[in-house]
């Protein structure tokens, strides 16, 4: 299977957080989990690569700064790629300057929320980029 098949949005979307700081990753796991989303982290951008890979994750959630690269890099590796190029990438990051912000629309990244951000606002955000990607794909198929 060399590319992503289009689906409906199951009731708990799995994300993907890429986050080098291991005790903010696994809040954001713990905190998506608790509000309906299934949760898999990574710590650097070789390892979300391969996880993206792997576990075909409904949403990327990544940071901007990642040992081994940064978030752009990742964002383009997983865009290059046939298999994970329409997983939406939201951007989560400690930066919050405006142009920023401009970058990540250009790069694609279907939002931006700099750090810290509520937690809820995040999942409903999330929810709201998988309903709008779902509305997309399926209408992009039916062409």
């Amino acid at each position: 299977m060399n590319r992503r098949r289009p689906r409906n949005i199951p009731s708990r979307p799995l994300v993907l957080i890429v986050e080098d700081h291991d005790d903010t990753r696994e809040l954001y796991i713990q905190s998506l989990v608790s509000l309906g989303f299934e949760a898999i982290g990574a710590a650097d951008c070789q390892q979300a690569c391969l996880r993206a890979w792997e576990s075909h994750p409904d949403i990327v959630v990544t940071e901007l700064v990642l040992p081994g690269g940064d978030g752009w890099q990742l964002i383009q590796d997983l865009k290059r790629e046939a298999r994970t190029r329409d997983i939406p990438v939201v951007l989560l990051t400690g930066y919050a300057a405006p142009s920023l912000r401009e970058r990540a629309q250009r790069e694609g990244c279907a939002a931006f929320f700099a750090k810290p951000c509520l937690l809820d606002e995040l999942a409903a955000e999330l929810r709201h980029v998988l309903d709008r990607t779902a509305v997309h794909e399926r209408v992009s198929t039916s062409v």
